[in-house]
């Protein structure tokens, strides 16, 4: 032993560093293990981003890694960093910012966040750590089974084209994919995640709906169109051959319904016309003015001996 500092060895003695938070917080600890790895390696990499001056302008540290950038520095698929993406940006640790066609969207990783029942678990485990000798530890590590030892490293390494229930549909890495290709506004990709099954059930090619969006744009706003695909892929009933069609006879409803609300609020408030019965028989009940006392005691009279002749017959 030479006491000297080896260039191998100090290479060997570097960790990455993995909050205890997403082992006791409800909120991370739903989040798979390989993204919980991504963010320790991503974290490691501020110090290149630091060195490459990604910060905007109020000192916030980003990446400029596309998809394919990351499956290299993750080790994994790009399916499966799509993933890994996802479950981030769900639990806040992850932030995507769109810089236009021409430039990389710029990533901003996250601090995870501790509650306060986070404080007590964490620091009794770290407590209890110290308390633990040398030959407990090795004790309680050689005790496990060796299969479960197996199986949890098997676990961590599986293999990126092996996908469990928990990873993404093909369906939905196609949406995912069709927002990095164009910009779909993100009321119909609401849409098309909310009916991911019926679109894997028919068959449906998310391209093709994309196409058609563009396509009718002009027609329509974002929301109405949402809308009409909605209601196309809610209410129509068996299969759907034909998603354009559909989706072209939704967009004429919601042209002719909108048409037929316009016109609806541009139309004057009818008047009430009085009956003519009712202006005839006000005419002939209305008692004409008198202008002496004499010709209203005259026709006092006559309206009384009117009245006993009804009452005689």
């Amino acid at each position: 032993m030479t006491g000297k500092y080896n260039i191998r060895e100090e290479a060997a003695q570097r960790f990455y560093r993995l909050p205890k938070v997403f082992f006791t917080n409800e909120r991370y600890k739903k989040i798979s293990n390989d993204a919980k790895i991504a963010f320790a390696i991503l974290q490691d990499r501020l110090d290149l981003s630091i060195k490459n001056e990604w910060f905007d302008d109020e000192g916030n540290i980003y990446f400029l890694y596309g998809n394919q950038q990351l499956a290299e520095i993750l080790n994994c698929s790009k399916p499966t960093v799509i993933k890994i993406k996802k479950e981030l940006h769900h639990v806040a640790l992850l932030e995507e910012k769109r810089m236009g066609l021409s430039q990389s969207n710029r990533l901003y990783l996250l601090k995870p966040v501790a509650e306060v029942t986070d404080v007590k678990p964490i620091v009794y485990s770290e407590s209890e750590a110290e308390s633990l000798g040398g030959q407990e530890k090795l004790k309680s590590l050689t005790s496990r089974n060796q299969t479960s030892l197996l199986q949890e490293v098997k676990n961590v390494n599986t293999n990126d084209t092996d996908f469990t229930k928990t990873d993404l549909s093909e369906t939905e890495i196609k949406i995912y994919q069709l927002m990095e290709k164009v910009a779909l506004p993100n009321p119909i990709v609401q849409v098309l995640i909310k009916y991911e099954k019926r679109l894997m059930d028919d068959q449906i090619e998310v391209d093709e709906i994309a196409n058609h969006y563009f396509a009718h744009q002009e027609v329509l706003t974002v929301h109405q169109y949402a809308d009409a695909l909605q209601y196309s892929l809610e209410r129509t009933p068996g299969r759907i051959k034909s998603i354009t069609a559909r989706l072209t006879k939704a967009v004429e409803d919601k042209k002719r319904w909108l048409g037929i609300q316009t016109t609806s609020s541009q139309q004057t408030v009818r008047t009430e016309r009085t009956p003519a019965w009712l202006n005839q028989s006000e005419k002939e009940e209305a008692i004409p003015s008198m202008s002496s006392p004499e010709e209203l005691a005259a026709e006092k009279e006559k309206l009384l001996r009117r009245l006993a002749n009804r009452k005689s017959k």
